[in-house]
């Protein structure tokens, strides 16, 4: 399986974070922050840019959502710490179990790990519950894909294919690919025919870059 490779551009463009935010987690919280927390190295230097793989992407989405939602980086750190050690991943929020039942927080399998403070649960709710619509995972229960527009549309980032790029499911075809082809003046169908994929798949793949 593989990891994947995001900058902090790649990152922006995928989330719908602010280029200058999300640099900022990359050096505050990748870099740093994190890997104090917990021991384990969240990025990597390709070409002396620092990039983090798909699993520290899904981390970010979360970890950033709940600092813009007002909860204090004390507590999500302390959160992800605890969540980290019950689940023996350094990728919690990259977890599927992690659910909310009956107004608790809970982690893990049936069983009540970790019941946060009220605001902070009632904000991962908030987050988690529809990311999670975006979201598919493995047998593992680690997240695999990530659908930036629903699962209902083509658009999927997963690290198997393309180092982690969007692309159309099913295919190894770049959605900025089929949008570069766009701007140029190509209809739907033309592209449609020349990449042998539907002109649904064409529109899903515009639709996400003019989103962006």
């Amino acid at each position: 399986m593989g990891q994947g490779v995001y900058t902090a551009a790649d990152a922006s463009k995928i989330l719908r974070i602010p280029y200058p935010k999300a640099k900022y987690w990359f050096k505050y919280y990748a870099k740093n922050k994190l890997h104090d927390s917990i021991g384990h190295q969240y990025y990597f230097e390709v070409k002396d840019i620092v990039a983090v793989n798909f699993f520290t992407l899904i981390e970010m989405y979360v970890f950033f959502s709940l600092k813009e939602k007002g909860i204090k980086t004390s507590k999500i750190m302390k959160a992800h710490k605890s969540m980290a050690n019950h689940l023996k991943t350094p990728y919690p929020f990259a977890q599927k179990d992690i659910y909310v039942n009956n107004l608790k927080l809970l982690f893990g399998d049936e069983t009540l790990l970790l019941s946060a403070d009220e605001k902070l649960q009632s904000v991962i709710a908030g987050i988690l519950l529809p990311f999670c619509d975006k979201v598919q995972f493995t047998n593992q229960k680690l997240a695999h894909k990530y659908y930036p527009l629903g699962q209902n549309k083509a658009v999927v980032v997963t690290p198997d294919n393309q180092f982690g790029q969007p692309i159309i499911e099913g295919t190894n075809i770049l959605t900025a690919t089929i949008y570069a082809f766009h701007k140029g003046g190509e209809s739907i169908d033309s592209i449609s025919r020349l990449y042998d994929i539907s002109p649904e798949n064409v529109r899903d793949a515009i639709e996400y870059h003019i989103a962006a």
